[in-house]
């Protein structure tokens, strides 16, 4: 199913759902914060992890579910709105994932203090997730530079050759040699 972009309104409902969803949340994340009963039910692994960072960790995960969503909805907008520049979605939406790793790495730490086994584990995957989104993001700007550098200078899209016939130029090439 493909999402096609009617006009710069579906970009501005994007944004206010955004906006709807982290308001939201963040206001439900400072009243479980400041609600005494968290306070008071202790601790989830002694002297460790309390009840209420799990619940403050919970309503982060409710949070990135939502800025996942987000990456989503702008990777749809943005290949209806630029289809010249095909990567020019995913470069959109590895960026608001490279940040939504970025806010959980830091979100879910008490974990890492309550279990101290898990911290390679923890800090690997993080790392080894950002160094893929941003190796992906770099693939997609380095493809993409002739229609990205037309696009910001207003200028006509360059074509791209089809696969056939840049494949027919190199054997004729390998062959005249």
């Amino acid at each position: 199913m493909t999402i096609r972009p009617k006009s710069d309104s579906q970009l501005a409902r994007v944004a206010m759902n955004l906006a709807i969803g982290v308001a939201g949340l963040v206001i439900v994340r400072l009243i479980a914060s400041a609600l005494p009963m968290f306070r008071d039910a202790g601790w989830i692994v002694d002297d460790k992890l309390t009840v209420q960072a799990g619940v403050v960790i919970a309503v982060d995960a409710l949070l990135l579910s939502v800025l996942v969503r987000f990456a989503i909805e702008i990777r749809a907008y943005l290949l209806g709105r630029v289809p010249a520049i095909s990567g020019f979605g995913n470069m959109g939406a590895s960026l608001v994932f490279l940040i939504i790793t970025g806010i959980a790495y830091t979100d879910f730490k008490p974990l890492m203090h309550a279990w101290p086994d898990i911290k390679p584990v923890y800090l690997w995957s993080f790392f080894a997730v950002a160094a893929t989104l941003l190796a992906g993001i770099v693939v997609l700007i380095f493809r993409d530079r002739d229609s990205i550098a037309a696009l910001i200078l207003r200028q006509p899209m360059p074509t791209r050759p089809s696969p056939q016939h840049s494949h027919a130029d190199e054997s004729t090439a390998a062959i005249g040699r």
